[in-house]
This record gives structure tokens, sequence and C-alpha cells, in this order.
């Protein structure tokens, strides 16, 4: 196989037992050589950069195909299709295709036939009745290549057959003396252990979870007979009759992870029971391998230097806006840099919030916006503004993108520096739960969860030893940071009504605005007849380090 461009074995090891590898795990994500490479304790490294497939990639196990499968890659009357397979029936196999698709191909898999990736189908399938040990290592390694090329386009891979979960990073290639032989796949589908003709017996369980074990940073996916799957972008689905089931193995503080999902039509208001999003799956993965987070003994949520407006949502309290201007250093001096939330790579260039402040006066502001962590990492000219930044200011979205954008990066860093320097930080909505070092309320499928698996470990932590919630009252989720401060009672629990905000300098959080702040405290007692929260109005006060209220005089 080849992985990431690098040649690889074909085969692994066997299972090797889970205390051993997860150990291993540790030491290595552990070393100071890792420690050394961030001047900041987010890490770069341990996070993925491929944060979405580029194209589409449908996998199942049987050989035959249907056209409500088909379906799911749109008009494919104005879309070519070439097969590959690996017997002399291409052309039956293609007649199943020519009334869908607009031009269909047939090529036989033999050691002669060339593939010209650059001028290729919007898609290929391939058929292929045999296992994914049984086809020769060039074969594979060719395919591979094809196939990469392909979804690097944006386009879309079918794959049905035995073989197909050679898509996967790693996979079970045999069975010997009832010990699974573990071989290297071509991870298109990234960081995942997928095991076909799946079944939620225990054996199946134990196989897949044996897997994990010697791989703690995949995660496990077994699909059913007859069921097909879906990866498009970072969403994952499920077609046909049968299920998918994901897992995450265990470690000392958390249980084994298991989710299954199935082509269920009537499950909008409930869509974990049909969708997974990988990304959040692969960073759980990786985040059960770095040290239990949050600590038991958290970081005292002072803001040494600088300041933090933390808004909740649903509007701005009057004035709130020319105090973030006049905290950056005013307008004649302010230098300004806008962060949308957004899930698109590109967005417009005429940002609202930018047009605000140079209405105002201040002649330097911009934005910044990207997708790509490598690029938040070192891309000199887009980093540039944050450099002599004065004042940044986060937009709201599903605070996730914010992570996935900017966490451990270069840009992270640069980020908290403005606030080292005494400058300002401000933020609505999502912009104001990425303030804290913990990140509440990520879950890319829908927001209704506080805690998000993967994702707690994403905050850009400018300020520490908090949670912060939005959009409190007004939707209902005060149940939510109870269930979140019972958990991680180390924690300072805050929630924020719309156009609500606290500004935080030293350990002081003044509130302003026409709704209320929430601060749920669990180092003291709970009446079950009193809230488990205080709650002030425009005007008080908070000590966040002290977790009391400041009596005015």
């Amino acid at each position: 196989m080849i992985l990431n461009n690098q040649p690889l074995p074909w085969r692994y090891q066997r299972s090797t037992s889970l205390c051993s590898l997860c150990l291993t795990c540790l030491a290595i994500i552990a070393t100071p050589k890792i420690a050394r490479a961030q001047v900041f304790d987010e890490r770069f490294d341990s996070w993925p950069v491929d944060l979405k497939l580029k194209g589409t990639i449908l996998v199942a196990e049987t050989a035959s195909v249907s056209p409500e499968l088909l379906k799911t890659l749109g008009d494919t009357q104005k879309q070519s299709l070439i097969v590959f397979t690996n017997q002399a029936v291409t052309n039956v196999i293609a007649a199943t295709y020519e009334p869908i698709f607009n031009e269909v191909k047939s090529c036989e898999l033999t050691p002669e036939f060339q593939y010209d990736a650059s001028h290729g189908a919007d898609v290929i399938a391939w058929h292929d009745v045999r296992s994914a040990d049984e086809i020769p290592l060039q074969q594979l390694k060719q395919l591979e290549s094809w196939f990469r090329a392909h979804i690097e386009k944006g386009k879309a891979l079918l794959v049905f057959g035995p073989q197909a979960k050679i898509l996967s990073k790693v996979f079970v290639a045999s069975i010997i003396n009832q010990d699974p032989v573990i071989a290297t796949g071509m991870n298109l589908i990234p960081d995942c252990a997928l095991e076909t003709g799946f079944s939620t017996s225990a054996p199946y369980k134990q196989q897949l979870l044996s897997v994990l074990a010697s791989h703690p940073r995949c995660v496990g996916i077994g699909l059913e007979k007859n069921t097909a799957i879906l990866f498009r972008g970072r969403k994952v689905r499920v077609l046909g009759d049968g299920q998918a089931t994901f897992m995450l193995t265990a470690n000392e503080h958390q249980p084994v992870r298991v989710q299954t999902i199935s082509n269920d039509a009537s499950s909008r208001r409930q869509p974990e029971k049909s969708l997974v999003d990988l990304t959040e799956w692969r960073r759980d993965a990786i985040d059960r391998t770095l040290e239990p987070f949050p600590p038991e003994k958290t970081e005292t949520p002072i803001v040494d230097k600088g300041t933090l407006i933390i808004v909740g949502g649903g509007g701005m309290p009057k004035g709130l806006i020319g105090q973030f201007v006049e905290a950056a250093g005013g307008v004649e001096n302010a230098k300004l840099v806008y962060i949308p939330c957004e899930e698109e790579d590109v967005v417009s260039p005429e940002q609202g919030m930018v047009a605000s402040w140079k209405s105002m006066g201040v002649t330097n502001a911009s934005f910044l916006h990207t997708k790509d962590r490598v690029r938040a990492n070192s891309d000199e000219a887009f980093l540039a503004p944050l450099k002599d930044a004065t004042g940044i200011w986060f937009g709201g979205g599903r605070q996730w993108n914010l992570a996935d954008s900017y966490y451990g990066t270069l840009a992270h860093q640069m980020m908290k520096d403005v606030v080292r320097k005494g400058g300002v930080i401000g933020g609505s909505s999502a912009g104001a739960s990425i303030q804290a070092r913990y990140l509440a309320r990520a879950t890319p499928i829908e927001n209704f969860k506080i805690m998000a698996p993967g994702y707690e470990r994403g905050g850009l932590g400018f300020i520490s030893g908090v949670a912060i919630d939005q959009h409190f009252t007004q939707r209902g989720r005060q149940p939510d940071m109870t269930q979140l401060v019972n958990r991680y009672p180390q924690l300072l629990g805050i929630g924020l009504d719309e156009a609500t905000a606290i500004t935080v300098k030293g350990s002081i959080a003044q509130v302003s605005g026409r709704g209320k702040v929430h601060f749920y405290d669990r180092t003291q007692p709970v009446y079950p007849d009193r809230p488990d929260f205080v709650a002030l109005e425009d005007g008080q006060s908070y000590d966040l380090a002290k977790r009391q209220v400041i009596e005015n005089p």
C-alpha cells in the first residue's frame, strides 16, 4: 500500500494488546520533542489537517448496484463513468450503468491496463470479487494513485465487493489462529478501520476492537452485509436496509464509544441516528490518546493583561463595539482583525463587522478566514494582520469551525499574543464560547449537546477554568450547564443571555446588556429548592477567581 504518498509494507503484525500499545502511543505523544515544537501547550501536530474529503466515496460489500444508491451522486445523466473490474464480464456490469449515466466505459484490470487520471471520468466504479489480500501489490498501488487523484478533484468513487475495506487506513486482511492479521490500506477513508460483512454480535465487535487496540487513533466502522455507506465531505450516511457501527477503543478514563446509524428517513429530529461527523470521531480518537481533559485542577480564570469581551449572541449591548475599539487603542490607533466562524472554504470579501469599524473611523481593519490548518500555521501573508493586531473579534456560527481552523496553529498563538500584549479579544455566540480553553456546545451535528467528544479540547483558551454557553435563557440551556458542571465541577460555568455580555479584566467580569449572566459554581452546595447558579444583571460584577459576586458599594 501507499499511505500519504509513502510506500508501506503490505502486512502489519497481528493484533497486540491494548495496554502495551496505548502506553507506547502515549509515550510518543508526550515526548519532549513534540513539546518543544510548540511554544504554547496546544498542539498542532496532534490534529488532522485533512478535515474533509474533497470528493465522495460510496462503499458496499455487495457486488450489485441499485439505482437508489446512485441517486446520491446527483444528476448522473450529465456524468461520465468508468468501471474497473477484474473479470471478463465488464460489459455486463457496464450495462447496469448505461441507463443511468451519460457515458459509460468498462475496463478489465489486466497487468497491461493503464488509466489516464488527468483525463478521467466524473465517476469511477471499482467492482472486484477478490478479497484484499488476493490483489497484487503493484496493482493496488496503481489503483490507489488513480483513486487519490480522482478524489482530490472533488469527484466520486464507488467501490463494490469484499475488497472495499482496503480504502480505510487499516483493515483485517485475514484471520490466523483466531487472531486478525492487520494490513495497511489506502487511507482514502482517513484514520478509519473499515470492516465489511459486520454484525453487532460480540465476536465481530471484539475483532474490530482488537484492531483499534493496536491503532487507537483510528475510528472503527463496521458495515453490515447488503448495506452501503456514503462518505461526503466530513459527513457519513448509510444507504440500504442495514446499519453501520462506529467504535472507539477505551482508555483508562473513558469506556468504548459505540454509535450505530441506519438509513432512517424519520430521524430528522434525531440526526445522530442516521448521520455521523467523521472529523468529530477522528478528533475523539486522538483525544483519547492524550492526557485527560479538562484536567482535575484547572488554571485560575484570570486575564493577566488585556481585555476579553464575551457576548451571548442575539444582539449587542449598547455601546459595546465602541468599548471594544477603545480597548484596542481607539479609532486612530486600533489595528483590528475580524475572524468569521464559517464552514465554507471561501467567504464574502465584504464583512459587516469590518465595514462597521471603518464607519466608526478605524483605518486599520481587516478579516481573516481559512479552513486550511497548514495555512493558519505557516502562511506568512495570511498571518501578517495578526502580528500587530490590537483587537480581534470572533463572529457567530458553529464554534467547532474555529477549533478546526485554528486550534494549535501559529495563528492561535498569535491570537493569544494579542491579549498578552494588552490588547482585546471579543466575540459573540460562537465567538463567546471559543474564548474559553474548554469548548462548550461544539457538536458538528446539531448543537443540542453541550459536551462534544473530540471538541472539548478545542477552545482557543484566552481564559481558562471556565465553560461558556450562549443564547442561554432564550434557548432553555440551563439544564445543559447543570449537566456540564456536575461532570466537570472544576470548571466555572458561564451562561450568557442574548444581547448580554461580560467584560473581563484580571479576574473581574462585569455584566452589561438587557439580559442576565449565569454563573455555575460547584464548589458551593446545591439545594433542591434553589437555583444552582447565580444570575447577575447589567452593572453587576463577578470575581471569576474567587467565584463570588462583587457587592456594589
